[in-house]
């Protein structure tokens, strides 16, 4: 059974060791991270993972979010058209399953016609994971 973990990491450039000890603990087939803190020009590479990512769009070192799928689950990178920060990606468990990670940063409003245009751009069927800030009113 294929196993998949959310977390938000709160940075992941000094995270190696945790991220390591939950690919050993769960062998995860794809692993959503948010609030990565990443710039464009930084990259990370995990053994054994295809990572994608979204970076905040300020080109700030803030929020951002991670999709890291293990090299043995055929995946396709979705383009998303979307100011959100968010990935996704098609990837081959048994059938096919849209991945797409999420993150809501606490202190900005969301527009429900963002995420319904995000929600639109996901083929069926979608797991949506995330961080989404569960305080907002929406």
């Amino acid at each position: 059974m294929a196993s998949f973990v959310s977390w938000n990491c709160r940075g992941i450039k000094n995270k190696n060791t945790n991220l390591k000890d939950i690919i050993n603990d769960y062998q995860p087939v794809c692993i959503a991270l948010q609030e990565t803190h990443l710039k464009d020009e930084d990259q990370i590479n995990i053994k054994y993972y295809t990572v994608l990512t979204k970076n905040d769009i300020n080109g700030r070192a803030s929020g951002g979010v991670a999709l890291l799928v293990a090299h043995d689950s055929p995946c396709i990178p979705l383009n998303l058209n979307t100011q959100l920060q968010a990935v996704a990606a098609r990837i081959q468990v048994q059938s096919f399953l849209t991945i797409c990670n999420l993150y809501l940063p606490p202190n900005q409003p969301i527009d429900q016609t963002h995420l319904n245009n995000l929600i639109s751009q996901l083929p069926v069927p979608f797991l949506l994971l995330g961080d989404f800030n569960g305080q907002s009113p929406l």
